[in-house]
């Protein structure tokens, strides 16, 4: 079929993207960029499209301002789900005859269905197909057909977008929002950490996989450079 997948970069939305090129498909890949969003994310997401030969459509999508992210309400991805899937039916109507009579996709998957997804609500209402889900396919099952049908990076690991990063009543401005993009792609570009996250609890909270010693005092600059001094420290254990 004609398909518009709603495109994040992050592995599961590629592999959907990768298997429909596979299969043949008419496929257009959709991707939003916004505050919420680190901007190198946005970035590698054009590259592989570009480096794929996809068909990719950008659009601007800021959530800060819906009721649900406002107030960073325990249903702010369904608030925010509402209002993405909503831009993306608009964008696809814009598009003359390119838009009509496609189905929009998008990369949830069977391990989502058992997780606490308010998010899920928002794409039952907005009619949007999740083949991966749909086909029963978990993350290990992606990542291990990603390996067999040739797709690059097979273990790239989940980036939930940064609203995740502010706990629960903490309302999410830009700027905050930027200063924990920043702070994430510096201690990425350190290495070694593993899987990580930074979090406002709402004091900053950095949890990662890995500390190795000789990191320690390098990964303090980069909090400090931020503003995300003093942090605690969470090594160790799962990551979500």
């Amino acid at each position: 079929p004609r398909v518009a997948v709603a495109y994040s970069g992050g592995l599961d939305s590629r592999f959907l993207c990768h298997a429909a090129l596979l299969c043949d498909c008419d496929v257009l890949a959709v991707h939003v960029f916004g505050p919420h969003i680190p901007p190198q994310e946005s970035a590698g997401a054009t590259a592989w499209a570009q480096q794929r030969g996809l068909p990719l459509r950008t659009a601007r999508f800021d959530p800060l301002a819906l009721p649900e992210v406002e107030t960073n309400s325990p249903q702010r991805c369904y608030g925010c789900k509402t209002g993405l899937v909503n831009l993306l039916r608009g964008e696809l109507a814009t598009i003359a005859g390119e838009g009509q009579g496609r189905v929009l996709c998008d990369g949830t998957n069977a391990d989502d269905l058992l997780a606490y997804r308010p998010g899920l609500r928002a794409l039952e209402e907005g009619r949007v197909r999740s083949p991966l889900a749909e086909a029963g396919l978990s993350k290990a099952a992606i990542r291990e057909a990603a390996r067999a049908t040739g797709l690059d990076r097979p273990e790239q690991r989940a980036r939930p977008c940064l609203l995740t990063r502010m706990a629960y009543g903490m309302r999410p401005d830009a700027a905050t929002l930027a200063r924990l993009a920043a702070a994430e792609e510096s201690l990425a570009e350190a290495g070694q950490l593993g899987d990580f996250r930074l979090r406002l609890t709402p004091e900053p909270v950095l949890q990662a996989e890995k500390m190795p010693d000789h990191l320690l005092s390098q990964v303090r600059a980069i909090l400090q450079n931020h503003g995300f001094w003093p942090c605690k420290m969470e090594i160790g254990g799962s990551i979500s």
